[in-house]
Parts: C-alpha cells; sequence; structure tokens
C-alpha cells in the first residue's frame, strides 16, 4: 500500500487502513479424488504458496481428500503446474466467498444441499487452459487474469471484505433498534391521507409499479398504505430481483411499523448508489460494492450449476 496515494500502482493506505483484510488468508479448494471413499467432490481448507502456483491442503476429516501416509500438508496445483510433476488441480477462491456468498446465491434457486461434483464440472467448463481461472465475467473493477496479484490505485474494493460490513452494520443498527420499539401513533389522520380513498386494488397497482425502498417510504408516509398487505410474495419478489445480495434485509420484517419502514426506506433509497463501483469517487461503501459484484459471478456460476442438476435430473428420469 501507499501511505502518501500517489503511486499509481498501488492501493491507498488511507482507504485500506480501518479495514480488516484476515479474510483474504483464509482460502478453500475445490477439487476431485478418483480414489475417494466418499461419493462427491470435496471442499476444504488451503494454504496458498505464494508466486509458485500452488496451494498445500490441510488434514481434514473429508472422505474425499486424497490419502496420504504421512501427517504433511498435500501440495495441489491452484494456477498452473509451472513445475509439470502432475499435481492434482483444485480451484481456489475465499473461505467466505464460497460459505457467505456462493452457497447461499444457489440456495436461493436450489435449496438442497449443493452438490460439489456438480459444481466441480461447472468450474471444469469454464476453467481457462494452461491456468486455473474461471472464464466468467467477474465485474468491476475486473481484477486481471494473471497469478501476481496487482493493486492499482482505486481498486481497493477488491480486497475489502464482502460480508463483514460495517457501514452497512451501524445502518441496520437503526432498523433494528426500531424493531424493539412499540409502534407510535400516526400524527397523520386518516382523513388527510389522500391515498385513503382508492380501493385496495388500486393501491396493490401501485405497489407492484414501486422499487423496494419507494415500498416502504411510501408506507412510512401514509397510514393507509402502511395498513395495505402486499400481493401475495411481491416483497419477496421485489427483493430477490433487485437486491438478492443483501440478505440482512431480506430478514427483517419491514413492515412492522412507520418506524421500521422509514428507516429500512432510508437504506434502500440509494442502495445502488452505494453498492455501485465507480473510479470517479470513492462515494460508495467498498465492502458492499465488493458483495455485489461477487454475488455477480456467483449467479453465473448458478445459472450454469441449475442447467448441470437439471440435465442429470431429466436423465435419470
Amino acid at each position: 500500500m501507499d501511505p502518501e496515494g500517489t503511486d499509481k500502482d498501488y492501493y491507498r493506505y488511507e482507504v485500506l487502513r480501518d479495514c480488516n483484510l484476515e479474510w483474504l488468508d483464509k482460502v478453500c479448494v475445490l477439487g476431485i479424488n478418483d480414489e475417494a471413499h466418499g461419493n462427491d467432490k470435496y471442499v476444504t481448507i488451503a494454504y496458498p504458496q505464494h508466486y509458485k502456483g500452488q496451494v498445500y491442503v490441510s488434514r481434514v476429516d473429508d472422505p474425499n481428500l486424497p490419502w496420504r501416509d504421512d501427517d504433511d500438508d498435500i501440495p495441489m496445483t491452484a494456477y498452473h503446474d509451472f513445475s509439470e510433476i502432475g499435481l492434482p488441480c483444485v480451484f481456489p477462491f475465499h473461505a467466505i466467498c464460497y460459505h457467505d456468498i456462493l452457497r447461499r446465491c444457489l440456495r436461493q434457486e436450489s435449496p438442497e444441499r449443493i452438490k460439489k461434483a456438480v459444481l466441480f464440472d461447472v468450474f471444469e467448463n469454464l476453467n481457462g487452459d494452461p491456468y486455473v481461472r474461471l472464464q466468467l465475467n467477474y465485474g468491476e473493477p475486473e481484477p486481471l487474469s494473471e497469478q501476481v496479484w496487482h493493486h492499482p490505485q482505486g481498486q481497493e474494493s477488491l480486497v475489502v471484505n464482502p460480508v463483514a460490513i460495517p457501514q452497512l452494520e451501524s445502518e441496520l443498527d437503526v432498523i433494528t433498534k426500531s424493531l424493539s420499539k412499540k409502534a407510535a401513533p400516526s400524527r397523520h389522520s386518516r382523513s388527510e391521507d389522500i391515498f385513503n380513498t382508492l380501493p385496495f386494488e388500486l393501491r396493490h397497482e401501485i405497489f407492484k409499479l414501486l422499487p423496494a425502498g419507494s415500498i416502504l417510504a411510501l408506507k412510512a408516509a401514509s397510514l393507509a398504505m402502511h395498513s395495505t398487505a402486499l400481493p401475495r410474495d411481491l416483497w419477496k419478489r421485489t427483493l430477490m430481483s433487485e437486491i438478492p445480495w443483501l440478505w440482512e434485509v431480506h430478514d427483517i420484517d419491514a413492515f412492522q411499523s412507520q418506524e421500521v419502514e422509514g428507516n429500512t426506506s432510508k437504506l434502500l433509497l440509494d442502495i445502488q448508489k452505494k453498492s455501485q463501483y465507480t473510479s470517479e469517487n470513492d462515494d460508495y461503501i467498498f465492502g458492499l460494492a465488493n458483495r455485489r459484484r461477487i454475488w455477480g459471478v456467483c449467479e453465473q456460476i448458478r445459472s450454469r450449476y441449475l442447467e448441470k442438476l437439471k440435465g442429470i435430473s431429466n436423465a435419470e428420469s
């Protein structure tokens, strides 16, 4: 990192100084063992060996992990087998990207246990030989497709934790605190509410036209609309369409009171700006932008994963 913030080839210290970067050290790998006692591929913790394109897989209780008589960690290729000694090839990824983002993304459409063998096949089909890199759109900013990590100024969001996001947590705390409060009586009478004369069918049609943040803002401002239940599954569909990667909001009962609706709407009304990387300025939440970028990669994997599952199901039937 560049403490002065003037070198275009290095991340700015000022941007990352308060960020916990330890999540980058926790790596998993997805691999195959043709002689496994289990019936699936394996996902296990690995330790990178920098600059050599290898990882060392730790000894864990996984029936699919390659077996060795000694207690040493197992060397595997995670970028390219430069030594050409035939090391097993594995696909590396950060632990939280797999456990907290990819698995959540896959289970939104396929809630059963992830079939690692199918996921491995998807990765193999996407792999850009001779180097281990999935041929996907990695979003913005896009990491360079090289073994050595580049760290140009302005792309700091790539290394900011996409799950534990302090700025998001502080905004969620405001919402959480309002959940425990008793709903205050409305300051406006129903006779003053312009929506009070609308039939419920028209209110529902209005809700269908609005994004999530505007739905909540309208309910917070109008007692008549607050008292109107949303059409079946509309809220879930809206969240899944607009912000599938903001799972914290999915778990909130945002319609508990007008105060909760108002607080949640403040988060959602400009969520697209807060979560969108731009090279023009730093006016966004870095961790949230990284999560949204990674989620986009996971959605591409998910579409291929579901297609594989469907093909297997059709073949078995």
